[in-house]
C-alpha cells in the first residue's frame, strides 16, 4: 500500500464544511494546486490521514478591489494576479512578484495562499506580501481571523496557520509605491527576492517597508534599510544615490552566519545579492507614479 492509498480523500461543496472536515480529522491537510503539497506527499515528508480538496470552491477565488486595497481568494493563481490591472495599480510588487514565476505549471496551478502557507524560501510572493504589509483571513472552528504579515511567518517552514483552519483570502492595501526584484537558478526558482514598499508626501518618503526571501529559511522584513530610507528625498532615490545607501544598510540586517548556502549561493554572495538586489527594487518602487 502506498502513501496515497492510505489516505481519504475529500471534496467538500462548501468553505464551511472543508473547515468541518479539517476540524474532524485527526491529521488534515488542504490541497489546490497542489504544487508544494504534492511533492511532499511523493516524499513521505507528509503524511495527512485525510486530504481535503477545496479546488472546486469558487467561493475561494476571485480579486475584488476594496477601499482600502485589494482581496485574493486562496485558489487565485500566480498568473492571475500577474495579469490583474487592479493588483498591478495597487499593489505592485505582488505583482511583479508573481509574474517573476516562471515555470509553466507553477505559475498557472499554484495559489497564492499555498504560496505564502508553505512559504518556501524559494518562492517569491512572500516577501512582496510582507513588504506591502497585507493579511492572511483565515477560517477555523473558533471563526474568522485577519492575520498581519508581520505575525504570519514564524520560522522556516511555520506560519500563524492552525491545523483546522482554512485560509480564504489574502488582503494587500494599496501602496504608493511598491516593486519586486529578484535573481534566479537554473531551475527558475528565486535565489534572493527582495520587495520594497512605500508612502511619500511632498517628495518624502514618509514610511517604508522592505522584504527579502531566500536569504534566510523565511521571509524578514529588513529594518536598517527602512530607516535609511525614511526622511529620503524621493528624487535622490531615484536617481540611485539613496537606494544605494539604503541598501547598503541591509548588509547590517542580514549577518552572513544566518544566511542559508547551498549550490545556488554561499552564505557571503547571497549577503551581497541582497544588497544588489535591495538597491534595485527600492528604485523600482521610487520610480512608479
Amino acid at each position: 500500500m502506498t502513501a496515497f492509498e492510505s489516505v481519504e480523500y475529500v471534496e467538500p461543496e462548501t468553505v464551511s464544511e472543508a473547515v468541518e472536515r479539517l476540524a474532524d480529522a485527526d491529521e488534515a491537510r488542504v490541497i489546490a494546486g497542489g504544487y508544494s503539497l504534492v511533492p511532499l506527499l511523493k516524499d513521505g515528508i507528509e503524511t495527512p490521514d485525510r486530504l481535503i480538496d477545496v479546488s472546486g470552491l469558487n467561493e475561494l477565488r476571485g480579486i475584488t478591489e476594496r477601499g482600502d486595497g485589494v482581496a485574493i481568494g486562496a485558489l487565485v493563481t500566480h498568473d492571475e494576479i500577474a495579469t490583474d490591472a487592479t493588483v498591478a495599480e495597487r499593489a505592485r510588487a505582488l505583482a511583479d512578484a508573481t509574474d517573476s514565476v516562471g515555470d509553466f505549471q507553477a505559475r498557472n496551478r499554484g495559489t497564492i495562499a499555498g504560496n505564502l502557507v508553505f512559504a518556501d524560501p524559494k518562492y517569491d510572493a512572500p516577501a512582496a506580501f510582507l513588504a506591502l504589509g497585507g493579511r492572511v483571513v483565515t477560517l477555523g472552528p473558533a471563526g474568522r481571523r485577519a492575520i498581519a504579515a508581520d505575525d504570519w511567518f514564524r520560522g522556516p517552514g511555520t506560519t500563524a496557520l492552525d491545523g483546522n483552519e482554512l485560509v480564504t483570502r489574502v488582503e494587500v492595501p494599496s501602496v504608493e509605491r511598491s516593486g519586486y526584484v529578484r535573481t534566479s537558478e537554473y531551475s527558475g526558482y528565486a535565489v534572493v527576492g527582495v520587495a520594497a514598499a512605500f508612502e511619500t508626501d511632498d517628495g518624502v518618503v514618509r514610511s517604508a517597508r522592505v522584504a527579502v526571501n531566500g536569504a534566510k529559511p523565511y521571509p524578514v522584513r529588513l529594518p536598517n534599510v527602512e530607516r535609511a530610507l525614511v526622511d529620503e528625498a524621493v528624487g535622490r532615490v531615484v536617481d540611485g544615490d539613496g537606494a544605494t545607501e539604503a541598501a547598503t544598510a541591509a548588509l547590517d540586517d542580514v549577518e552572513t552566519a544566518s544566511l542559508l548556502a547551498n549550490d545556488a549561493a554561499t552564505e557571503e554572495y547571497r549577503r551581497q545579492l541582497v544588497r544588489t538586489y535591495c538597491r534595485q527594487a527600492i528604485e523600482q518602487a521610487a520610480s512608479e507614479p
